[in-house]
């Protein structure tokens, strides 16, 4: 149905005109995402884009962005990524426990293994693991600036495994100075940032850690399940002329996690994770076009007892972009215990009045992506476009290929989507509503997911989310957010057998005070105290109070 209605839609639109939305000021759309810091002297405001890699307003429209910004994050005390992720309309997770176990996202319905993942736009999946799917347990929240989530087949934007969508890490340099320090009985935070210019240089160190010793992972279970996490990220910048910029990031992340099996046979276990990244590269912007040359390394270790795993990987990536049209190419190398691979991608992307067309060449594969935005009337407008996808064979997953379409109504702070999929046997389709105003948001969505006609499991067919910040006299803020998920399939942990599992109601309530340059914090995560599991056989944490000190100096 949708694709029918895709098709009326793009036949219409053809007959009416658009003006391509200016590029701005060193070629930046004027929808960007503003600095958050507070202007310093000497200090340029250095802006984060909507999308990664220097894409067009037209573009960005067509296919738009949810940006959680790290104001956002740390203003709702959300430490890790699964809790960032969690308040995304279109996006289920799934955690075998507590936080640092292992998590799965299921955006739109698509498996875990169709989401990409990237550092400031390069991908950095670990191929070597046995599907694929990113492990996205593993990361907390102290040295990223902003994190985007691109929903829908993104292939035609960044190449392989980005079927479901994406989500990229933004890292850059964060002018404010501060210390933040939270937990409860049961686990404890420590976070900071440093930043400093010496002679033109932009210097900035950030870097936490985070301690949590719960219940056992496993229900049933005796013994204690915890995660010890630690990371370090440098950013250096250098504005060598006005026009030409010098970047550097340097990312590394350590996790230890106890891990419990699926039986209480195997309940004791261990995972010791390590990442590393490095990224280098120069941009230089005109008033008509964006450049840019990125040299990218990463490197994965992981351990589970006496199973090592170790895949590093090389990408080199150049592209031009101006208002109309933008052209590039990556090169990247995977190297892993069992296997090496290589890629050579060519991409590109071209406005016309009101449509968007982007082109991916990869070695063994071809995708690409139209679409359309128009405003019809002043506030309400719509959009659409149909993509294709694919995802690369791994050690026990088959090669893939994908189609989407998606057709979207804006009208002031209301969104309107209806989404649609075709995975193999994979099926997906559903609608996605939400209202976005000042300090509130609520968003709801229902998704139908099936494979052979056969409801596919940890895929809730309604959810819900509310997100508000109320600011209270003498500086007091109160932060509420509720997540409902509804009833799905999973499977039993012992016999193996499908099973439905209930609906849950988590309600996270909060309250800070600012004095000065001082903030202090208090929460209520789970507040109802929901017994839940997810999935199943696997614990999740009641009610918990945490308490939170930050300094900014």
């Amino acid at each position: 149905m949708i694709r029918i209605v895709l098709i009326l839609f793009f036949a219409w639109i053809t007959t009416v005109q658009a003006e391509i939305v200016t590029i701005e000021k060193r070629g930046v759309a004027d929808d960007i995402i503003k600095c958050e810091w507070e202007n310093q002297e000497g200090v340029p405001c250095v802006t984060i884009r909507k999308t990664i890699p220097n894409s067009n307003a037209i573009s960005d429209k067509v296919s738009p962005t949810t940006i959680i910004t790290k104001k956002q994050i740390e203003k709702n005390n959300l430490i890790d990524l699964p809790k960032v992720l969690n308040f995304v309309n279109g996006i289920n997770i799934t955690q075998s426990g507590s936080t640092g176990q292992q998590t799965s996202v299921f955006m739109r319905g698509t498996n875990s293994n169709h989401t990409l993942v990237l550092l400031n736009g390069i991908p950095i999946n670990d191929f070597s693991t046995p599907t694929g799917a990113f492990d996205f347990g593993q990361d907390f929240m102290s040295t990223v600036m902003q994190v985007e989530v691109y929903k829908g087949s993104a292939g035609a934007h960044f190449g392989a495994d980005a079927i479901g969508g994406a989500i990229n890490f933004v890292t850059t340099v964060d002018y404010e100075n501060k210390l933040s320090v939270g937990g409860n009985g049961n686990s404890k935070t420590i976070q900071g940032n440093y930043a400093k210019i010496i002679n033109d240089w932009h210097i900035n160190i950030q870097g936490g850690t985070h301690e949590s010793e719960t219940v056992s992972a496993l229900s049933g279970g005796t013994e204690t399940d915890g995660t010890k996490n630690k990371s370090i990220g440098v950013n250096i910048i250098k504005w060598v002329t006005d026009k030409l910029k010098f970047r550097s990031s340097l990312f590394t992340r350590n996790t230890f996690t106890d891990l419990d099996g699926h039986s209480l046979a195997v309940e004791t276990g261990f995972s010791d994770n390590s990442f590393y990244a490095f990224q280098t590269g120069f941009d230089y912007t005109t008033k008509d076009s964006i450049n840019s040359l990125t040299l990218h390394t990463h490197e994965y270790d992981r351990v589970y007892e006496s199973d090592k795993y170790n895949s590093k990987s090389y990408t080199l990536r150049a592209e031009h972009q101006t208002k109309k049209y933008g052209l590039g190419f990556d090169y990247k190398y995977d190297q892993s215990l069992t296997a090496d691979d290589d890629n050579v991608g060519l991409f590109g992307n071209f406005n016309y009045n009101i449509f968007s067309f982007h082109a991916r060449k990869d070695n063994d594969n071809d995708s690409y992506k139209i679409g359309f935005f128009k405003e019809i009337v002043p506030n309400f407008n719509i959009r659409g476009n149909h993509s294709t996808g694919y995802k690369n064979r791994t050690l026990y997953t088959l090669e893939e290929q994908s189609t989407s379409n998606e057709l979207s109504f804006d009208y002031n702070d209301v969104t309107l989507s209806l989404f649609q999929s075709d995975t193999g046997d994979l099926n997906t389709d559903g609608i996605e509503l939400s209202y976005n105003i000042d300090n509130f948001t609520i968003y709801g969505s229902h998704l139908n997911s099936k494979k052979n006609d056969t409801v596919q499991l940890r895929r809730p067919e309604w959810s819900l989310g509310i997100i508000h910040n109320t600011v209270l006299p003498n500086d007091f803020n109160l932060i509420t957010n509720y997540n409902f998920k509804g009833e799905h399939l999973d499977i039993h942990n012992s016999n193996w057998s499908t099973i439905s599992m209930p609906e849950t109601h988590l309600l996270d309530l909060g309250i800070t005070k600012n004095y000065y340059n001082y903030e202090f914090g208090v929460s209520i995560n789970n507040l109802l105290d929901e017994d839940y599991e997810a999935p199943h056989g696997f614990n999740k944490n009641g009610r918990s109070l945490n308490l939170v000190f930050k300094r900014s100096f």
